[in-house]
């Protein structure tokens, strides 16, 4: 299980315009189906998450609900699967709104992609900052997607 908190973030990225007054939160749920230590520790995950955010714009409430499904390449630089990691995940999300902020998305079904960096601790327990990024993938016109960071806190059941 995976708990995030986070912001939205302003056009420098990827994206064409500001959603840095959004707030987010969200639950993952992972699950680990490929294992491969060598000299660099390679874990592979599939992962299934649901985000939440608002924000106030222009004097209304906005909402967006995020659901994504994604395979999840993890790489830890030694042999064991501890310290630091860095992370990257592509897949499907769907958004529930096509407007958000100043943001009007050309389809609900959107690529979803993130990169993180984390560290895991002895317990297992991990902690990581993650940048997602939402956008068609240039499958229709326009692509003007939208990107958010994150902290997430890994714990295993």
């Amino acid at each position: 299980m995976i708990l995030s908190g986070g912001k939205g973030l302003g056009d420098a990225l990827i994206q064409q315009k500001s959603i840095a007054g959004s707030n987010m939160v969200g639950a993952n749920w992972s699950y680990l189906f490929y294992d491969y230590p060598s000299n660099h520790h390679f874990q592979w995950w599939a992962q299934v998450s649901y985000s939440y955010m608002w924000r106030d714009y222009r004097g209304q409430d906005q909402k967006q609900h995020i659901w994504e499904l994604k395979p999840v390449l993890r790489w830890y630089p030694r042999r064991q699967a501890q310290g630091l990691f860095g992370e990257v995940g592509v897949g499907a999300a769907y958004l529930d709104e096509r407007s958000f902020g100043a943001i009007d998305l050309s389809t609900n079904l959107n690529f979803s992609l993130h990169f993180a960096a984390g560290y895991t601790l002895q317990s297992g327990n991990t902690v990581s900052l993650r940048y997602s990024h939402f956008s068609n993938g240039y499958t229709n016109t326009p692509n003007p997607g939208f990107d958010f960071a994150s902290l997430n806190w890994h714990t295993a059941f």
